[in-house]
């Protein structure tokens, strides 16, 4: 779908977003949840860091393993990265085409904040094979991706927040900001909501982030598990919502993080799809 790559590379790659990722840092109360469980499972085994931006995660798996590899497909993205993680093995490249990286090597893959989301539908199918090729035996993929039952993809037009300060100066700042936001809001929000698909259990819209400056992929549930079976994932792929907690049935947050596995063995020959059954414990 040309239109949503030339889109999406387009806004992720301008100044203010590029500012926006390298600013951020941590990991949120899912990914945190997730890397709890698997710890102990990935500690030291060689970590890919897809969709790294500004470099947010790099710390936190760096803590875990130093056998770590980022890639971004926006040089700027790449640029903001290198510039703040000095030294770090952080390349230009597209989860399409990971031929550059070993077969079988890695033993944890994350792609977070929804940058899988970036691809049409059969781009994203071509990396869930990439990702599963270059997955060691028996490891783990973390990604997250917007969810389609989620009732904010039933909203109207939405307006940036506007936070008034006691200082008249700082708000009459905060209040041309948010002017301009709006008015970039509504640009693009006409000029790319024709984009928009829908095809029963995922969809491509036209997502508020950015300034309604990008077209994301949303997926259902089920949709999401049934592409990763037919990629060739072990079963019992796992579902977290925003707060961390397990997903037994369904949810309405904006967004899933799901880890999903290559099937092979893990320690003392225990299969690591039910490893990880082992490690979840109770659901919360």
């Amino acid at each position: 779908m040309p239109a949503l790559d030339e889109v999406n590379a387009a806004n992720i790659s301008h100044a203010g977003a590029v500012a926006d990722y390298a600013g951020r840092s941590g990991f949120d109360a899912a990914e945190a949840a997730v890397l709890d469980l698997l710890e102990g499972d990935i500690r030291g085994r060689p970590i890919l860091d897809l969709g790294v931006g500004g470099g947010r995660t790099t710390p936190g798996l760096r803590a875990l393993s130093t056998d770590y590899v980022a890639i971004d497909y926006s040089r700027e993205m790449v640029a903001a990265c290198r510039a703040r993680h000095p030294g770090v093995d952080v390349r230009l490249g597209d989860v399409r085409d990971l031929s550059a990286l070993p077969r079988d090597h890695f033993g944890f893959v994350l792609f977070s904040c929804n940058g899988l989301g970036m691809l049409g539908h059969d781009d994203r199918l071509v990396a869930l094979a990439e990702i599963r090729r270059v997955l060691a035996p028996g490891g783990a993929f973390a990604f997250s991706t917007h969810n389609l039952d989620s009732p904010a993809n039933h909203r109207r037009f939405v307006l940036p927040e506007l936070r008034l300060a006691r200082n008249p100066l700082r708000s009459a700042i905060r209040t041309l900001r948010f002017a301009r936001s709006t008015v970039r809001r509504a640009i693009n929000r006409m000029r790319h909501r024709r984009h928009e698909l829908r095809y029963g259990d995922w969809a491509i819209l036209n997502s508020e982030s950015l300034d309604y400056g990008t077209l994301l992929y949303h997926v259902t549930l089920d949709e999401a598990r049934r592409q990763l079976a037919a990629a060739g994932y072990a079963p019992g792929v796992k579902a977290y919502d925003l707060a961390g907690a397990e997903i037994l049935h369904a949810t309405t947050d904006d967004s899933i993080l799901y880890v999903a596995r290559r099937a092979g063995r893990g320690a003392g020959g225990t299969p690591h799809h039910a490893r990880i059954e082992q490690l979840a414990g109770p659901p919360r």
